[in-house]
Parts: structure tokens; sequence; C-alpha cells
């Protein structure tokens, strides 16, 4: 009887964009294959876990006081490491689609200036996720080649990539970065900003995934030329029975605006920061913006406006991190350059 072989036991090489808002896995060979909300549900008695990503996103909101809904990671970082190993064990069983327990090599995207605490969280959720092959990546480096930029380009090309929990700011010339900075502001800053002004102007609780349901319709880095609004549900603060309001481009632009700014003044002093020669490229070549953030109506356009440069928006930019790790396994070198050294 022939025994099988010892690579049918071994997947894919993997690479991991473990996000604040959502987690994305790409298999070497096969392109992106889990892409969902970094959310879970449990059970707070028993403390087991219910649902994991799309079935936890729609609980949000919906479910009993038992149920709890979290993401296990906060700001970019992981605030849990026992449920983020619990996410991570549950979407690399996906990823392998039942082909192996084992991976021949796990690629994690993280944040250059991360804590040792940071990067220890994240490596025993790892642990107990059974990965134990795992590089942790610059996130910044992987940022810009996902970007579409190549890595032996001899100028130097910044990017901005807006998340749900951070923002990234990241220059590189030829293979080396030459600024990297994680701001802990995105998205779910915007988010949160829009509940708290529903709840102030119309004493109306509303939950994240309204918030960010007005924020993808009305919500804008620049004064809308025309007012406009749109209908929001929740439980009244007054009380407490289910109500609806109307809320107006004006108070939604005026509540997201100090983020907006925020990150703008974090890609100002970056561009302060840049060698004089880098700083000339720039000029020539302009910004890149990738991350989901990236997509708020007008961002762009407030970009330009405050740095009095081009501005332009990258392919899929949500996709930029997890596509510029899956390019590294197609380039030794880079890749090599690219782990971050932990103790």
């Amino acid at each position: 009887m022939k025994l099988p072989s010892l690579l049918n036991f071994v997947t894919d090489d993997l690479a991991i964009d473990l996000g604040t808002s959502r987690t994305r896995v790409f298999a070497r060979g096969r392109g992106i294959v889990v892409n969902e909300p970094s959310l879970m549900a449990y059970d707070m008695p028993s403390r087991e876990v219910v649902a994991v990503g799309l079935e936890a996103l729609e609980l949000e909101g919906r479910a009993s006081e038992d149920i709890q809904i979290i993401s296990p990671l906060q700001d970019g970082v992981v605030a849990d490491s026992t449920f983020a190993g619990k996410l991570l064990s549950n979407y690399l069983k996906k990823a392998r689609d039942g082909r192996s327990s084992i991976s021949r090599r796990v690629l994690i995207s993280v944040a250059s200036d991360a804590s040792d605490i940071e990067q220890y969280a994240l490596r025993y959720a790892s642990k107990e996720a059974g990965v134990s092959n795992v590089h942790f990546i610059n996130k910044g480096l992987v940022l810009i080649l996902g970007a579409g930029i190549d890595p032996d380009d001899q100028r130097a090309t910044l990017v901005v990539d807006v998340g749900a929990g951070t923002t990234t700011i990241a220059a590189m010339v030829h293979n080396h970065l030459i600024f990297t900075r994680t701001l802990k502001l995105g998205g779910n800053d915007m988010d949160k900003a829009l509940i708290d002004m529903v709840k102030s102007n119309h004493n109306l609780h509303v939950g994240p995934r309204t918030a960010e349901r007005v924020k993808i319709e009305l919500g804008c880095a620049v004064p809308l030329d025309q007012e406009q609004t749109t209908m929001v549900k929740g439980r009244s603060a007054v009380n407490g029975h289910p109500e609806m309001a109307f809320v107006n481009s004006i108070e939604i632009h005026e509540a997201i605006e100090p983020v907006v700014a925020r990150i703008s003044r974090a890609v100002q002093d970056a561009l302060e920061s840049l060698p004089p020669e880098a700083s000339g490229d720039i000029y020539d070549r302009g910004i890149i913006l990738a991350g989901g953030g990236s997509l708020l109506t007008g961002f762009d356009e407030r970009m330009m406006k405050d740095t009095e440069l081009a501005v332009s928006l990258t392919e899929s930019p949500a996709r930029a991190v997890i596509r510029g790790l899956g390019m590294l396994y197609e380039n030794p070198l880079a890749l090599r350059r690219a782990i971050l050294k932990t103790d």
C-alpha cells in the first residue's frame, strides 16, 4: 500500500490582513480566499463562540443580552488574544478548505511601530490558532507594494491607508521605507462620532451598522454643494421606544470633520518629515490613497486641498494590504526585507 506524500498534508503558503473591521486571508496560487468581518458572537455565561464573521454581523444589535458581539481587535491591534486566536483559527480553517491543518508559511501584516506587547499579543493569538511558522510583515511596505508600486522604483512614493481602526502613512524609496507612522484613528472613529451626534441632536440611540450606512450615504470630507437627508431608526433616548429621525448632510459633515482633520494633519506632518529629494519625487507623482476609509466621499479632494498635491486612489483600496502580502511570495528579496525582526 502506497503511503500518501507528506506534502499532501501541507497546504498553501498563507497571508493574513488581520484588520479591526475585516480579516482577509490570501492563499498562494488561489488568491483571496477569506474576506469577512473581524467579529465574533459568544455566549457570556458559557464563554462559547456561537458565530463568527458574517454570521456574527447579522446578530449585531439583534442578539439577546447573553450574546456579546465583539471584535478581538481594537485600533489595529489584538485586544483579546484568546478570542483573536479563535477568530484566526476559524478563518484559517476556511482558507485551508479541508486540505490540511498545516501551512508552510503564514505572513501577518503588523505596523512597524507596534509595541512589544502588541506583537506578543498577536504571536500568542497565532499560537492559539495553531500557527507556528508565522512571520510578521511590515505593513507599510506591503501597503506600498499593494498600491501597485515597483519595489525597485528609484523614486519616492507616499501611500496613505485609512482603515477602520488605524491610518497608516508610509513612504518608500527603492524597497526601503523612509517614513512610516500608524495613527490610531480611522473609519470606526467616524462611525462613533455619528452615533454620538444622532444621540445628541435627535435623542436617538443607533448602532454601528446604521452609523456606517449614514457615513457611506452622506458622509463627506468636504461640505456637499446641496444639503441632503437620510432616515435613521433606533431606540429613543427619552422613552426607550423604537423611533426614527432624519439627519442631514451638514450635521454629518460636522460630526466626522474632527477625524478627517486629524488624518489630514498627520499626512501634512509626514510630508514635512521627508528628505528634500523624496519631497521632490512626491511633488511629481502625488499621494496614493488606500484603505476602505479613503472611499469617503470627497476625501481625495480634501487631501488635494490640504496638501496642494495630486492625489490618486489605488485599485480596490480596501485590499491593498492583502494584495501586497500576496505579492511578497513572488519576490523573495522583498519578503526578506519586509519581515520584522522580533525577539
